[in-house]
Order: structure tokens, then sequence, then C-alpha cells
């Protein structure tokens, strides 16, 4: 019978690479977009270029016409990361520091800066740009990628920095935080 033998021998192999093909993870397509959340490792996060830095991108939110909204501050990132709105709008901002670590919410120019320890809320009051777009950042991890912008309708690459020195790769003498 080596002919029974060697028909069930073909089945075993055939099953066996039947159950193999089945237990492989899926390949993302060429050109499919991969979405970053939350809860994802930063190294795999998406960026975005805001005043010639890289920000940690988690997204934007159109807050036109509106005069309150609540932005999430966490581990090294805000969410949104932009925040678009008209000319002259003044916005407050319910923040929340959902992160482990102590976070800013900074625009110097706008004389802003809301210190925050991990879990803690507060409130900031911003005005947008008359046009382009202007910077808020995290002092103390902004050469992280802990930026974001206010946009109306600008260039986030040509936006207005919103502290002095924009936060450029450390060696300026001043500590980077806590928690850092």
């Amino acid at each position: 019978m080596p002919n029974a033998r060697s028909t069930i021998t073909l089945i075993a192999l055939s099953l066996i690479l039947l159950a193999g093909a089945c237990a492989e993870e899926p390949t993302a397509q060429p050109g499919a977009a991969e979405e970053t959340t939350g809860e994802s490792e930063e190294e795999g996060a998406e960026t975005v270029t805001i005043a010639g830095q890289e920000a940690t991108n988690h997204g934007s939110e159109d807050v036109t016409g509106l005069s309150e909204f609540e932005l999430e501050i966490d581990d090294f990132y805000f969410e949104p990361t932009v925040l678009e709105g008209e000319a002259g709008q003044t916005l407050s901002l319910s923040l929340h520091n959902e992160g482990g670590v102590a976070h800013t919410f900074t625009i110097e120019s706008q004389d802003v800066d809301v210190q925050l320890g991990g879990g803690e809320s507060g409130e900031a009051e911003v005005t947008f740009p008359e046009s382009g777009a202007l910077t808020f950042i995290c002092s103390f991890h902004v050469s992280g990628g802990m930026l974001g912008g206010l946009s109306v309708g600008g260039n986030l690459e040509a936006a207005v920095g919103g502290a002095s020195g924009g936060g450029g790769g450390g060696g300026g003498g001043e500590p980077p935080g806590p928690g850092y």
C-alpha cells in the first residue's frame, strides 16, 4: 500500500502548511495608513512639523466658534496636537494631565504658563493669531516632541514659536523638568 501511505503523507503535509499560513499575522498593504493611538508606544507614533520641530502627532480639532475646549496633556504629547480656529478667537482651555509626570502648557508670547503634576487639571485662556499659527509647548519636554499649535488655516511649518529659544535639544543649562 505505498500509494495510500503517500496520499496520507501528502494530505498531512498540506494540512500543516495550511494551518501555518492561517496563523501568520497579516501584513500591512503598501500605502495603507497605520493609525497611531494614545495607547501606542511613542517610538512608533506619527509626527507633524510645527515651527521646524517634530511634534508627536495626536490629531487636530476644529474649534472654530467654540469658547471652551478640553485639551488632554499626557506623557509626552498634547491631544489634539493642533487646534484650528478663527483669527483673534479667544478660547478657554480645560487642561487635564493624564500622564504620570509633571507637564506645562506654555505660550510665552501670551504669558500663558500652566504647570500640572500627574493627574492634575487646570485652566488657560489662549488667543489665536491673526494669521498663520502659534506654537504651544511643554517647557519640560519640548525637545522630546511635546508641542502643538493654534492654527488659523496657517502653515504649521512656519508657526511662530510660543517660547523663546524654541526648546532646542538640551544643553541650555536648564533642567529638563520633573519626571523626565
